[in-house]
């Protein structure tokens, strides 16, 4: 019985064993027939790589340093009265417009007036007095030429017609300063621009140490900004410079170095200038934050291609040059770099063909296929 059991089980075994070797046959002849047709690892790699290229040439690359500066307006005029008063109008506010000689500010100007009157009247008494003091004289001239009256009768005569034209040039400036008192009752615009600001309001009393009204003209600005002293000799006033306010969105600008201060800060031991831009679009505001770009160092034909082109391996800097259907990796020399560009010191020359799209699947050796689109 024993036995039989054993003999039972042995084929039972060996008929499950036979089935499973079946199926793993059966599963690598089906993975053998999928596989079948598809290239080889070295085929896929035989296949030319798709990469576009461009030549070396040569052109001019700058050196920047970029310091930080902030936009002032080219012209800022704060206005003060000229005489004390209650503020009667002021037909102005922030950020309007206006032009010479318009109204910003009109104060009070009744008690001037009435001294305007006061003062009239007081030349007209002094021009009265003045013209009989003149006809005295010229009665006692004649007096004095018939030995009527004595020498001393015609000097007091004399006398009394200078005090009189004194009499009329006083009160003459007195009223051109009471007619002045009335016209700077009224601050007018001493320069077309924009109101910056405006401190008063009507009923207020100002005198002559309030600051009324701050005007600025922003049809052209500048950017001030501090210079190292490692780079003030570079500076020369006229020379062009770039300004990037981002605020302006992003915008890049071209303005002349006009100022250049002679000496250093005591402190921050910089030197401060000043780059004029033309602004007539008013893009640019006071206060608004700027970047100036310094070319500290420019090279004339040198020699450039995309950055893009540019591989670090092994601390090497290398591009990989198209010749012949291949790519050829070859080591550069970089110096300058600016924006996209930079120039290649030593490794290429003018119209070498380096590739700077598809570097990413190339190798040196590597079949390749040049497109444009």
């Amino acid at each position: 019985m024993v036995k039989d059991a054993k003999g039972k089980f042995n084929r039972k075994w060996l008929l499950i064993s036979g089935v499973i070797i079946i199926l793993l046959i059966g599963f690598f002849a089906v993975r053998g027939c999928r596989g079948a047709g598809k290239p080889t690892p070295a085929a896929v790699d035989n296949r030319p790589v798709s990469v576009k290229v461009t030549a070396a040439q040569k052109g001019s690359i700058s050196r920047r340093v970029t310091l930080a500066a902030k936009i002032v307006p080219a012209t800022e005029v704060t206005l003060n009265p000229k005489v004390a008063g209650r503020v009667a109008a002021v037909p102005v506010d922030i950020g309007d417009p206006v032009r010479v000689g318009q109204t910003l500010v009109q104060l009070d100007d009744t008690d001037y007036n009435i001294q305007v009157q006061q003062m009239e009247a007081n030349l007209e008494v002094a021009l009265a007095g003045q013209k009989s003091a003149a006809m005295n004289l010229e009665r006692n001239e004649q007096l004095s030429r018939s030995g009527v009256i004595a020498q001393r009768d015609l000097d007091n005569a004399r006398t009394a017609s200078e005090q009189a034209d004194a009499q009329v040039k006083q009160a003459a400036a007195a009223l051109a300063n009471a007619r002045n008192q009335v016209a700077n009752s009224t601050i007018s615009a001493p320069i077309d621009g924009l109101i910056a600001s405006r401190r008063v309001n009507p009923g207020e009393m100002v005198n002559t140490s309030n600051t009324v009204i701050t005007m600025v003209d922003i049809s052209s600005v500048y950017a001030e900004y501090s210079v190292p002293e490692s780079e003030i000799n570079r500076l020369i006033p006229g020379q062009k410079i770039k300004v990037r306010v981002a605020a302006a969105s992003g915008g890049l600008f071209e303005g002349t170095l006009t100022n250049l201060a002679p000496s250093a800060d005591s402190q921050s031991k910089t030197f401060t200038a000043r780059v004029k831009v033309e602004n007539s679009g008013q893009k640019l505001k006071p206060g608004m934050f700027a970047e100036v770009e310094l070319a500290t160092e420019e090279h004339q034909q040198a020699l450039l291609i995309p950055k893009e082109s540019i591989v670090e391996k092994t601390g090497q800097k290398l591009v990989y040059l198209a010749k012949d259907g291949k790519a050829v990796e070859t080591r550069v020399t970089i110096g300058i770099t600016e924006g996209e560009m930079a120039e290649v010191l030593d490794g290429l020359q003018e119209g070498d063909t380096v590739i700077n799209v598809g570097l990413t699947t190339v190798q040196n050796g590597s079949p390749i296929e040049i497109t444009t689109a």
